[in-house]
Order: C-alpha cells, then sequence, then structure tokens
C-alpha cells in the first residue's frame, strides 16, 4: 500500500515502467496491493492482452468483462496515467490549480483513468478511447469533479474521447454473465476436452439445436456419451458462448435447470462473417 505519495515513489514507478508499454508488455500505474479501499479488487488475466489485469473495483471487473466480450476492442491498459500532463501547458483557473499537487508533500500528482481502451477503426486504423468508472455517488464529490475536469482537459488536448461510466449504465446482470462465460475462454487445462474437441463440440452443437431440452440434460448426455468427467459439459458450453460459437440472451440470471428457449440459444453465424458482437462503449 502507498503510505506517501512522493517523489521517491513516483521515481520508483518509473523504473518499473508503470503506465508504460501496449499489450500483454504494459504495466498500470497502481496495482491492487497499492491501494486500501473498502471496494474489492481483482486480479483477472485477459484474453485479449494476455496479461493479469489489475481492477479496484466490482464496476471496473464489470466494464472489463464488456471490453474483453468486444471483438472491436484490441488492447486494455487499466489504471492508465496521465504521466505528461505537467508538460501540456494545460489552462486550469486557480481552484484547478490546487488539484495539480499533493497538498502535504507538494508532488504533483500522476493522474489516472480506469480504462485507456484501443479500438478496431472502421477505416482499419486503431482509436483510444478513455473511460472513467465510478460510482455516482462519487460523482457528487466537488473533489471528484475537479480531478475529472483536469483529465477531460488533457484527453481533449491529446485527441482521445472521454467518457464517465458509472454503475446506472452498466448491466450487471450481463456483466456477470459475460465473466461467468470468459472464465472458460482458455480450456487447455481440459485434456478430456481437448483430446477430442472437434467431434465433441460437433455433438455439442447438435443437442443445442433442441430448444425443448435443458442445459443440465444436455451437459449430462455429452458426458456420458464421451465419458467425462462431470462439469466438463457445462465448461465447453461456456467457451463455446466466449469464443462466440454460441449465443445466447446473456441479459439475465443462467438457471441450468432452464429450457434452451427460455434464453433463445442459438449456434452463431460468426464464421460466415454475418454476427457482430459489440457490447456497449
Amino acid at each position: 500500500m502507498i503510505r506517501e505519495w512522493n517523489e521517491s515513489t513516483i521515481n520508483r514507478f518509473l523504473k518499473e515502467k508503470r503506465g508504460q508499454g501496449t499489450g500483454k508488455d504494459y504495466k498500470p500505474w497502481l496495482l491492487v496491493q497499492d491501494i486500501s479501499s473498502r471496494a474489492r479488487s481483482t486480479r483477472i488475466f485477459g484474453n485479449t492482452t494476455q496479461r493479469v489485469h489489475q481492477l479496484l473495483s466490482d464496476l471496473q471487473l464489470y466494464y472489463f468483462n464488456f471490453l474483453e466480450f468486444d471483438e472491436e476492442v484490441i488492447d486494455i491498459r487499466e489504471q492508465y496515467p496521465s504521466l505528461d500532463f505537467h508538460d501540456l501547458n494545460i489552462s486550469v483557473d486557480e481552484n484547478l490549480a490546487k488539484k495539480l499537487f499533493d497538498s502535504n508533500t507538494k508532488v504533483p500528482h500522476i493522474f489516472t483513468v480506469s480504462f485507456l481502451i484501443t479500438r478496431k477503426g472502421d477505416d482499419g486504423k486503431p482509436f483510444n478511447q478513455v473511460r472513467i468508472i465510478k460510482q455516482s455517488q462519487e460523482l457528487e464529490k466537488k473533489a471528484t469533479i475537479q480531478r475529472i475536469e483536469l483529465q477531460r482537459r488533457y484527453f481533449d488536448k491529446k485527441g482521445i474521447e472521454f467518457g464517465i461510466v458509472t454503475e446506472k449504465e452498466i448491466n450487471k446482470q450481463l456483466a456477470r454473465n459475460i465473466g461467468w462465460a470468459l472464465n472458460a475462454y482458455d480450456i487447455q487445462d481440459y485434456p478430456g476436452l481437448i483430446s477430442n474437441l472437434e467431434l465433441i463440440k460437433l455433438d455439442m452443437l447438435e443437442y443445442l439445436s433442441d430448444p425443448s431440452d435443458t442445459f443440465q440434460r444436455i451437459f449430462s448426455r455429452l458426458e456420458k456419451t464421451f465419458q467425462l468427467d462431470e462439469g466438463l459439459g457445462l465448461i465447453l458450453f461456456k467457451h463455446l458462448i466466449a469464443t462466440k460459437e454460441v449465443k445466447m440472451d446473456l441479459n439475465k440470471k443462467i438457471y441450468l435447470t432452464n429450457k434452451l428457449a427460455d434464453y433463445q440459444v442459438e449456434i452463431s453465424e460468426k464464421q460466415s462473417g454475418e454476427e457482430k458482437y459489440a457490447i456497449g462503449n
């Protein structure tokens, strides 16, 4: 945990190359262990970046799940710092100027945003977006608004789209269900599936074509047919959702005793290029 914000802390972070790099080489400015907070923090592996992400609240985790599930997103940099803020000569009034330095150590603040997101552009060129994730009640605090305004001016000068997301804009059930599926994006640790994946997958997709059947019965039948360990049917199904080979209504709580028809389960046309999955900006 950071006990005091001073030049030594900044120099240490810079030496560790925090806030630098892209993709799997990016290092967040703040790590879970740096922050003392009532919010629940999470370390989670990202398939987009192939590295562990440092998320400082449930809201950040929910939004991260949306980004991970969005095929247009090609890089996610969390706890991204404005390292060159003081080099840009950003115009501020007297009140905002007071937020630029630590009141005790007089060391410049290094502002961070929840996410710097890189997306595929329609013209094929990648572009960046910034999102700050906050509880709506935090936006009632003057100090929070002032910090956000400083960050908005910084990214405006950089020509990067800036936005704020609160719990009011986040569908929590959808986010939880996406996270549930993404847990099985990588199934390399399940040799029982990997050894005969294509054949098992074909049978699973055939079973899923009957909307009157239940998830539970389908998974049990698959496990008996291929002599799989109990639970591997569910793992494969979640993998197919995560990889967009199967789609379903993820907006409501999933009960495995329910019928597929209750969730509009369908085999994806993804490989034909007709399906597009983009989960909110």
